[in-house]
């Protein structure tokens, strides 16, 4: 009986082993000679729960921790990582009740409490979880979950500086925990320290190429944003203070402004301006949620007009996308065409959107026109939509889109990029940077 004992033990060990090392498959393959042994051992279907709960099979492993949590109902481990697991699955109120348990059997139980705090935090009990991560750093200081877990709750309560600090312990004691780096760069980048998060980013990213959340957060603070965009007979350029002369004129223009855009204000003194896009310029467009080039002609260099994004919204992946060309002799000669594969480039293969939206006024039937030809698809028709001061009339205005997929299958855009950029950009080829690693193709 324990040579039988013994062998059980030896398996279960190995088990526990494996499942450390994240060779599940292996965990989960001696975990299972034990069961088969003696289908009654806790330890064996506790360890069988967690691999079945890291593995995402929910419905078995709440099987499995019922059967454990029924057969020693004394173990406040197989309580406190039942809660876990159904906390994962999103039934907080059933998870709070085993944690509870858990916390009744042990209450200085660093986990245990750190998964209460986690079940607050999803509860948005912020300061109360808080408390339940404090609690259980008191009891364990390296415990670099809980020190994680606690920055993540400091930075949603805006107290950025002091989950800066929380990763940074986190790190010390574990300078390879990729989550940890992706969390520091999120609370630097919300203290504007845009250069410091690409490099926790970069070093999450370094450590666990899958982590998608390290990919993305890298993908907003990329230094492509700041890098101007070639084709072949033009160039787009980020404003600078050098163009506010160029935006005053811009913005004289009563025609060219009531097309382009008619929230801009039109007066403001060439000083003031230049104030502005000083200021703007040291601002990331992670920070200013929008991108301004000037669109200029490679041969002389001189200014042709402004493309825009505005309204970047990273978490949907979607932007605004505006472009003007003041002087009418540029309108037929195939600059804003040229100018707009440039920007959706940009947009779809190398900072990875997946939409452009593009706002019409009704009054700019031509504008309309070229935008469905460029494979922009109409999503709406807004009726008075917008308030013109100048006028004293209420606009329509039409709402076009394009996605990331109509973008890759469109039929019009390949020959077109071929002969003014010498390349399809609708090619899946022609995407680069961080967020490729991501890419999936819709096929």
């Amino acid at each position: 009986m324990t040579r039988f004992s013994n062998q059980l033990s030896a398996w279960l060990r190995t088990a526990a082993q494996y499942l450390q090392t994240g060779n599940l498959p292996e965990a989960e393959s001696f975990c299972a000679r034990v069961i088969a042994k003696a289908p009654d051992y806790p330890d064996a279907i506790h360890l069988m729960a967690v691999i079945h709960a890291r593995t995402q099979r929910y419905q078995t492993a709440n099987t499995f921790f019922a059967r454990a949590a029924h057969l020693d109902p004394k173990r406040p481990d197989f309580q406190a990582n039942y809660a876990n697991a159904l906390w994962q699955q999103g039934r907080i109120d059933e998870a709070m009740t085993y944690c509870q348990r858990a916390l009744q059997l042990v209450p200085q139980d660093p986990d245990a409490l750190n998964i209460l705090g986690n079940i607050q935090t999803t509860q948005n009990r912020l300061a109360a979880a808080a408390e339940s991560f404090q609690k259980a750093l008191a009891l364990k200081p390296n415990h670099v979950q809980v020190l994680n877990n606690l920055g993540n709750v400091l930075q949603r309560s805006g107290k950025n500086q002091e989950a800066i600090a929380c990763y940074k312990k986190a790190l010390a004691w574990r300078p390879n925990y990729a989550e940890g780096w992706n969390n520091l760069g999120a609370a630097l980048k919300a203290v504007n320290e845009i250069d410091e998060a690409r490099g926790c980013f970069a070093r999450a990213m370094e450590i666990q190429p899958e982590l998608s959340r390290a990919v993305w957060n890298y993908a907003e603070v990329d230094i492509v944003w700041l890098e101007q965009l070639e084709g072949n007979h033009l160039y787009l350029r980020r404003y600078a203070e050098q163009d506010a002369d160029y935006l005053y004129h811009c913005y004289q223009n009563a025609v060219f402004m009531a097309q382009y855009n008619h929230s801009i204000p039109r007066h403001q003194p060439p000083e003031e301006l230049a104030a502005q896009l000083r200021s703007a310029q040291v601002k990331h467009p992670c920070q200013s949620r929008s991108i301004n080039w000037i669109i200029c002609k490679k041969a002389t260099g001189r200014p042709v007009g402004l493309a825009n994004l505005a309204e970047i919204q990273f978490l949907h992946r979607r932007a605004e996308f505006l472009i003007g060309l003041p002087d009418p002799a540029d309108h037929t000669v195939g600059i804003a065409l040229e100018a707009s594969l440039l920007v959706m480039d940009f947009v779809f293969n190398r900072v990875g959107l997946n939409k452009l939206t593009a706002v019409v006024y009704d009054d700019n039937p031509v504008s309309q026109k070229n935008t469905l030809k460029m494979g922009f698809i109409q999503e709406s028709y807004l009726r008075e939509h917008i308030y013109d001061s100048a006028s004293k009339k209420f606009i329509h205005v039409y709402g076009n889109g394009m996605t990331a997929n109509s973008f890759r299958h469109n039929e019009r855009l390949p020959k077109l990029s071929r002969r003014l950029l010498g390349r399809d950009v609708t090619s899946v080829s022609q995407i680069r940077g961080a967020w490729s690693r991501l890419y999936e193709s819709p096929e």
